[in-house]
């Protein structure tokens, strides 16, 4: 099953209708194989769907995100978040400059769990761990000025 049958298909046995706007999200997503912001997936959605509002971008990734099937990373602003569908547990350098966002496969906590000691009862369904600073381009942008 790929990537994408297999989102849609958590969705279904979720409980959650497989709607062509949740359809699209994902497709665009997988296709884009990087983190994307929500203007971004707007964008690309509207030729297709030309209804399709950043507000329904919304709540379709917060549905998928609660479901485990997304994952939000934090860039800066509201505005600037990406998310990207959760294949392997991976992390991220954000740049504080231009909001660019790279991923780190393979970071040396994957796996890692929060003990079970210092949790309790609280059930965690995910977490999230971003390197904040500046790529290259921004530094030497900086140098420029």
């Amino acid at each position: 099953m790929s990537g994408v049958a297999h989102i849609l298909e958590c969705v279904k046995k979720a409980g959650y209708k497989v709607t062509v706007q949740r359809r699209v999200i994902v497709e665009t997503m997988a296709k884009a194989a990087r983190p994307v912001t929500v203007a971004e997936l707007t964008d690309e959605l509207r030729p297709l769907l030309p209804e399709t509002s950043q507000d329904t971008v919304y709540r379709n990734l917060r549905l998928l995100g609660e479901l485990g099937l997304v994952v939000r990373i934090r860039s800066g602003t509201i505005y600037s978040d990406c998310f990207e569908l959760v294949d392997e547990r991976h992390h991220h350098l954000v740049c504080l400059g231009c909001g660019s966002v790279t991923c780190l496969p393979g970071w040396p906590i994957n796996g890692w769990e929060p003990p079970a000691d210092l949790v309790g009862d609280f059930r965690v369904t995910g977490y999230s761990f971003e390197v904040y600073g500046y790529c290259a381009r921004c530094r030497r942008e900086s140098r420029d000025k």
